[in-house]
């Protein structure tokens, strides 16, 4: 019989795949708030429940609107998409589907909140589904996940949305007209972009192949809603059937509604009289100016009927130039496109996500999912396309996929540390890929990704980049020997500010970071400027009088950010109570009564704070830990 032995590059998948293996940590619970989101991270939880819609939907009667049987059958298949293309991780999901929200009048929302809810009969025909993620979870009598509470983050398909994707300019809008600004964020955007470029990079959604063909952008939390949102949206021809609102129609509708909300606000006759007499002279203003676009800066600081009795000569209005203020066009739907949502053809179709918790692994791992599983396409031409689908629903890629590890050949000298039976520890990182997050290690999330390792110009090394993460090694077996000697490289790029903060290693005798609240030792390092020398410093928490007298600092002397690529080597020796710090062959200080005897180690970790900048950086290689 012949066969082929197994190539290396397999050996080393197999391997990898091998030593990932962990035993997975039982997920922490804390009284009252769940389980905490670290600890069932990993864990492929599901839906509530999985939805197969095998009877014919029906229409139904809400109000004054009808949804047909298409219509409601498009929000079932809806469901069924979402449902097909994501499996939630680390947190539970749910699903379900909705039409327009009917207005009704609440004792509790006051005469403003009661007229502006009625201004919801004027939004088009509107019907959807959502996915509903739960990050706060418990278990049951019988065991399994349920909601701790109802904090969740959402995903949307829906028809001829508009109430959630924009912010209503309430004032001049009616029961029989709605008007809204759109906020949009995108790169290039007419209306600027401000300070959202990282957002709306995240995760590759600004230039993603997936959704490249149609309207996407950013929303900032805080501006229709408390967390932010990605927007998609699909149209036939690509273009949004919104028109833009002059300035006259502005003043139009102005004109009507000011005895409304005189009425609503209970605001005196005196005080409706100087609002029309303001109003009047604005309209002098831009006597030339009635046919271009009304903008309004950011939609939140509504306005209200006060602001056209404050609107004498001398203040700013609404349409003042304002040096380096984002402003948007005000809106509304065209009546063509209003008439249109009515039917059984949608006039676009909006997919969006909520995204409260970037840095939280469930957050992320849903939104790579919709970018990267959901069929965008398949949806379009469901819709709008020349030709339809022939074939039922099917993901770009399985939600229960996960992306092959591949490592590369190891260096020798990881090579030689794994015969080597006295280091107990050691990481250089050779075999993961470039710019890839590394395969072993654990950290926290920064703009929605791991640190990854990189390699630097000028060395052969490769090295783990830390920029506003944390990172410790999964496979380490703790306890840390009782006697070690640690040490590590670190580098820092030229011209890494002098108030970055310092790249720190946490040494700890719990399992978990605790910020020094249990026994531990903390070292911290930040290189120097213009060559001068970095500091360095070591800390520890013992009780009994260890870590006594120590000084708070000490000079890194030739760590700096004047070279190309800055780099030293850091040492700690520990043998019974001494503890010994060295930089490159040099002692920086050696403390006799360190750490008690008896104390373990448990739990290390690699630490940098937030950074502003891309030079806010450090990188490690060359971990090793040895037996002494």
């Amino acid at each position: 019989m012949d066969f082929k032995l197994p190539s290396m590059k397999k050996i080393l998948i197999l391997l990898a795949l091998t030593g990932c293996i962990n035993v997975i940590a039982q997920p922490v619970y804390v009284d009252r708030v769940g389980f905490k989101m670290e600890s069932i991270a990993d864990i492929d939880i599901g839906w509530m429940r999985t939805y197969k819609y095998t009877t014919a939907p029906k229409g139904k009667t809400l109000g004054n609107r009808t949804y047909t049987t298409k219509q409601i059958g498009y929000t079932q298949q809806f469901v069924e998409w979402m449902q097909q293309s994501y499996l939630p991780k680390g947190c539970l999901g749910d699903a379900g589907y909705y039409q327009n929200a009917m207005p009704k009048i609440s004792g509790t929302m006051g005469s403003y909140g009661n007229a502006v809810s009625q201004h919801l009969t004027a939004l088009p025909h509107l019907y959807g589904a959502y996915s509903k993620v739960y990050m706060f979870l418990k278990k049951d009598a019988a065991g399994k996940f349920v909601p701790q509470n109802n904090f969740a983050e959402y995903w949307y398909i829906e028809a001829n949305q508009i109430q959630y994707i924009s912010a209503p300019v309430s004032f001049i809008s009616s029961p029989d007209q709605y008007y809204f600004v759109m906020p949009y964020y995108y790169s290039g955007a007419e209306m600027g972009f401000g300070s959202h470029q990282s957002d709306y990079d995240l995760l590759g959604f600004s230039t993603h192949k997936n959704i490249q063909l149609y309207t996407r952008f950013y929303i900032p939390p805080k501006i229709i809603n408390d967390n932010p949102h990605y927007i998609v949206i699909m149209t036939k021809n690509g273009k949004l059937p919104f028109e833009n609102v002059s300035i006259g129609e502005f003043f139009e509708r102005a004109e009507l509604q000011l005895p409304v909300w005189q009425k609503v606000g209970n605001y005196t006759a005196e005080n409706l009289a100087t609002a029309r007499q303001n109003l009047a002279r604005m309209k002098e203003k831009y006597r030339t100016q009635l046919n271009e676009i009304a903008t309004l800066r950011y939609p939140y600081g509504q306005i209200s009927f006060i602001d056209f009795v404050n609107a004498r000569p001398g203040n700013r209005d609404f349409f003042d130039t304002e040096e380096g203020v984002t402003k948007f066009p005000i809106q509304k739907v065209s009546k063509a496109a209003w008439e249109g949502c009515k039917t059984d053809q949608p006039q676009w179709i909006v997919i969006r996500w909520t995204l409260g918790m970037k840095n939280s692994a469930f957050n992320v791992h849903m939104m790579e999912s919709i970018l990267n599983n959901f069929n965008f396409s398949y949806v379009y031409n469901y819709f709008f396309g020349a030709t339809k689908p022939t074939g039922p629903y099917q993901p770009l890629r399985s939600p229960s996929s996960n992306e092959p590890i591949v490592l590369e050949e190891p260096s020798s000298k990881a090579k030689a540390a794994t015969a080597d039976k006295s280091i107990f520890y050691f990481e250089d990182f050779s075999t993961n890929a470039i710019d890839k997050p590394a395969i072993n290690w654990n950290g926290s999330l920064r703009n929605g990704k791991k640190a990854e390792v990189k390699q630097l110009a000028g060395n052969t090394n490769k090295w783990l980049e830390l920029q506003g993460r944390d990172a410790s090694p999964k496979n380490i077996q703790y306890p840390l020997p009782q006697n070690f000697e640690l040490s590590f490289d670190v580098a820092a790029a030229k011209d890494i500010p002098w108030g970055a903060k310092a790249l720190e290693l946490y040494l700890g005798t719990k399992s978990t970071y605790d910020q020094m609240v249990s026994p531990a030792v903390k070292l911290r390092i930040k290189a120097g400027y213009w060559g001068r020398p970095g500091e360095i410093s070591i800390e520890g928490k013992f009780a009994g009088g260890y870590f006594a007298n120590v000084k708070p600092y000490f000079e890194a002397t030739g760590f700096s950010n004047d070279k190309q690529l800055n780099t030293v080597k850091i040492t700690l020796k520990r043998k019974g109570e001494l503890l010994e710090l060295f930089m490159d062959e040099n002692k920086v200080v050696e403390i006799p009564k360190a750490i008690p005897a008896t104390t373990s180690f448990n739990f290390l970790k690699f630490i940098h704070i937030s950074s502003d900048s891309d030079l806010e950086k450090y990188y490690i290689s060359n971990f090793k830990i040895t037996k002494q």
